[in-house]
């Protein structure tokens, strides 16, 4: 438990306090012996036991539920947008650095590790010149802009019923005005309508 709190952790306590271990063995009494920690904010999160699952198991399962919202899923990442200039950008760096190197002095196994570290940094490098950091969220969509999100702060601010429907307007209207430019950059531009099929499957 020592080492728990050290960690900012806390044992949580059952629904129902029932045995998790039963033994086979008709003089060994059943036992706790498995047991759930948690951050401190999940302190009053109750977890549950269920004998009943454990079917041919001595061990009974133990469920929680975590209180997660899909809006606290956020998690940031690198990315390069395909057929973008970063794209473009990132590849030339790469051959250009790759084409640098001295590929003709591999004679030890010193030499690999050192051309291998090479190229590694290469590539390494063009990835953090070219890549641009994203937040990942439930609502990462392509079409998502500033004023879907300006209009979802306004409703969480005020949780107004004529908030929520400007809202939801306004992601019509951005989603439709995003499908509208790129259908007519594919019929235009590319000339492949067939790329319209992933998205009607």
């Amino acid at each position: 438990m020592d080492l728990a709190d050290s960690l900012g952790l806390v044992c949580l306590l059952p629904e129902l306090p029932v045995p998790t271990h039963y033994s086979d063995t008709d003089s060994h009494a059943n036992s706790v012996i498995d047991l759930i920690f948690l951050g401190m904010s999940c302190a009053q999160v109750l977890h549950h036991i269920e004998p009943d699952l454990r079917q041919p198991s001595d061990y009974a399962p133990l469920l929680v539920d975590l209180p997660i919202l899909p809006e606290n899923i956020r998690f940031s990442r690198k990315v390069l947008k395909h057929d973008s200039d970063e794209e473009n950008n990132f590849l030339s760096s790469v051959i250009m650095g790759l084409c640098a190197l001295n590929f003709s002095r591999l004679n030890s196994v010193d030499d690999l590790n050192l051309l291998s570290t090479a190229v590694s940094r290469v590539i390494s490098n063009a990835w953090e010149a070219n890549a641009r950091n994203i937040t990942v969220t439930t609502r990462s969509k392509e079409w998502w802009n500033d004023e879907c999100r300006d209009a979802l702060a306004t409703y969480r601010c005020t949780g107004a019923r004529e908030d929520w429907c400007l809202f939801r307007s306004t992601t019509r209207f951005v989603k439709q005005s995003f499908f509208d430019d790129r259908i007519a950059e594919i019929v235009s531009t590319n000339k492949c309508p067939w790329d319209l099929m992933s998205w009607v499957k």
